[in-house]
């Protein structure tokens, strides 16, 4: 009877306290997709700022990452706005900033048909999409410096396409697996 009760705290521990064989496998899947990019660390920020990410089959990963390139490329748009409302008519930075808006708006419209690609099992379709979504942002980087816009002064807006730059790796070389 000692042993039986004995038997059965252990197991009860043991399944308190140690998460389910599920996580970790799809941990592991996770970690797999992003394993090729070049940035492993942002692609798996990305999918684990996602709580869907610990039930999304490969191609649910490759959606996920298209959804942070979206929200980065909002806050990257939401953040030149700021500065443009900040700036002096005049200054040369300022219709850099004008530009790097537009061309960031162009990029946000490509997102939505590289994800319809993606479902719709057009997987080159998708990664081009990404490909030609990711000139954008840095046209917008080209711009800037030649503008003289300082990435010393500014530089949570280089690091943001800094960032939509990894990130758009991630997800390319996610999709040319499939």
């Amino acid at each position: 009877m000692m042993k039986m009760i004995k038997f059965l705290v252990l197991t009860l521990t043991l399944v308190v306290i140690s998460p389910p064989i599920s996580i970790y496998a799809d941990k592991i899947l996770m970690a797999r997709e992003c394993h090729n990019a070049r940035f492993p660390t942002t692609c798996m920020q990305c999918l684990e700022s996602d709580p869907t990410s610990l039930h999304a089959t490969p191609y649910g990963i490759a959606g996920i990452v298209i959804n942070c390139l979206e929200s980065h490329l909002h806050i990257l748009t939401n953040n030149i706005t700021e500065l443009l409302v900040k700036k002096q008519k005049g200054d040369t930075t300022k219709s850099a900033l004008v530009y790097c808006k537009k061309y960031l708006t162009a990029a946000l419209k490509f997102l939505p048909y590289a994800k319809t690609s993606l479902k719709n099992g057009k997987y080159d379709m998708a990664g081009r999409t990404i490909a030609f979504a990711l000139m954008f942002p840095i046209r917008c980087e080209d711009i800037l410096e030649t503008a003289k816009f300082e990435k010393f002064e500014y530089p949570e807006i280089y690091n943001q396409i800094n960032l939509y730059g990894q990130l758009s790796d991630a997800a390319m070389r996610i999709i040319d697996r499939f």
